[in-house]
């Protein structure tokens, strides 16, 4: 039988194409697995879609539009490199992990593990599975993706996919290419989440930034002794603008975006219903959640197996609610019926609220008021929720350190040596972490007790 080339029309890349060499024919057959295919029920991002109504981009989608941005940077790693010097085997190893990064998942991914930790925590366990952990498992076990990769790149590859996933930080230029701070998973994402919620933020030059890569042998130091050297991407002096306003575009995204207010309080509550039918599992009264024992939702909580997490998606959750609104337990009810309709808590941002008086301590004083107020009894169980998402715009660890290639590294000028961008840029130097903190409330009453403890802190 002729093999073809395989294509898909993609919103941002336009044509992603597989081609008919072994290699990515082999990716094609991956993709056509079913682990694979789950992440079409496992939405980018998750509740977003509650605020931009466009944010409906699929998991599996941005899977293969990090293979795509993967495979252009290895293609001008190549070019740069020469054929001779370029490994082929290890950047196989990459575009393959690439393809397929995110398959660990859960429904509604990061809410989801929040609520797992918090139920492990009720169990006097530690929650240590991340969804980088589930991809290796999926990879390594007895799955028809599993199978699909032994099969069509070798048991070898197999392991090694796996072992990328799991790095902490990159080891070469190849692995750089798929967990950096300027690799295929940011370069997609960006670019992708911007695009389908409609927002002019995190806007960036990605030809650009493209057109200026170039390859340079990075030094690795320990108290000043250099112990090792490895190729990695560089980034030249031309791409200086286009690189802070990479870095700036994904901090704003946080904010606008993926930390927004009405998206985090969704995520509360779900993790709220998450957290009560666990303890309503674990105290043997699953009867009262609405499901069935037969349930995914109630199976994986009894039994975290691979087979009954793959059975999890963002499908089963929206499923669910019309059946937890029935459930006996109140909580569950009231929380399932919210969730359904979209009536979800208000916040009090405490950080901006505070922004311009007494900052830091302001909110400081208010969470100890808060705490106090939770503990005299003033609000009712589950009427609150607090939040502190934080992010850290860039990570300096320094160029020569261990973890160089996590870094993005630039020339001050051209053919000049290499900088770690935050050396050179003072607007990069000068961003900091930013912490949000917000207390989100059921009804007016919860409200109004927020607003009498900001009054009281001044």
């Amino acid at each position: 039988m002729d093999v073809k080339p395989q294509r898909v029309r993609d919103p941002l890349h336009d044509l992603i194409e597989f081609s008919t060499t072994s290699f990515e024919q082999a990716l094609w057959h991956a993709i056509n697995a079913a682990e694979f295919q789950r992440l079409r029920r496992v939405k980018q991002l998750g509740f977003s879609e509650l605020v931009y109504p466009g944010a409906t981009h699929t998991r599996l989608a941005h899977s293969l539009g990090v293979f795509h941005t993967a495979r252009h940077l290895a293609s001008h790693v190549r070019r740069l490199l020469g054929q001779s010097a370029f490994d082929e085997d290890r950047c196989k190893i990459a575009l393959a992990a690439a393809l397929v990064h995110d398959l660990g998942h859960g429904p509604f991914s990061h809410a989801f593990e929040t609520a797992m930790e918090k139920i492990a925590a009720a169990r006097g366990e530690k929650f240590e599975k991340r969804h980088e952990i589930w991809t290796a498992e999926i990879i390594l076990g007895d799955t028809d993706i599993g199978g699909r990769v032994e099969k069509g790149l070798g048991k070898d590859s197999r392991d090694a996919i796996a072992t990328l996933l799991l790095q902490e930080t990159p080891t070469d230029l190849y692995s750089g290419i798929v967990s950096s701070q300027f690799d295929a998973d940011r370069l997609d994402y960006l670019r992708r989440d911007r695009l389908m919620t409609g927002v002019s933020h995190g806007s960036f030059d990605y030809s650009w930034l493209l057109a200026n890569l170039e390859v340079d042998s990075v030094a690795f130091a320990t108290d000043g002794e250099n112990y090792a050297t490895v190729d990695s991407l560089i980034l030249g002096s031309k791409a200086f603008q286009a690189a802070e306003a990479y870095v700036l575009g994904l901090f704003h995204m946080y904010f606008a975006v993926y930390y927004h207010k009405a998206t985090r309080s969704a995520e509360k509550i779900l993790s709220a219903i998450l957290v009560q039918i666990g303890q309503l599992v674990l105290n043997g009264k699953a009867s009262a959640t609405g499901l069935e024992k037969s349930h995914p939702l109630i199976r994986f909580l009894t039994d975290a197996s691979l087979g009954n997490y793959l059975a999890l998606d963002d499908t089963v959750i929206w499923g669910s609610l019309p059946m937890m609104m029935n459930a006996d337990d109140h909580h569950i009810k009231a929380l399932s019926s919210r969730l359904l309709r979209r009536d979800l808590y208000k916040a009090f941002d405490v950080a901006e609220h505070f922004g311009s008086r007494g900052g830091a301590a302001s909110v400081a004083k208010f969470r100890a008021a808060l705490a106090e107020a939770n503990k005299s009894g003033a609000f009712e169980e589950l009427e609150v929720f607090e939040d502190s998402p934080a992010r850290d715009p860039y990570k300096r660890r320094g160029y020569d350190s261990p973890d160089a290639l996590s870094k993005v590294l630039i020339r001050g000028s051209v053919g000049g040596p290499y900088q770690d961008l935050s050396e050179l840029s003072e607007v990069v130097s000068a961003l900091q972490k930013r912490t949000a903190y917000r207390v989100y409330a059921s009804n007016a009453r919860a409200m109004s007790i927020l607003t009498e403890i900001a009054k009281g802190v001044g």
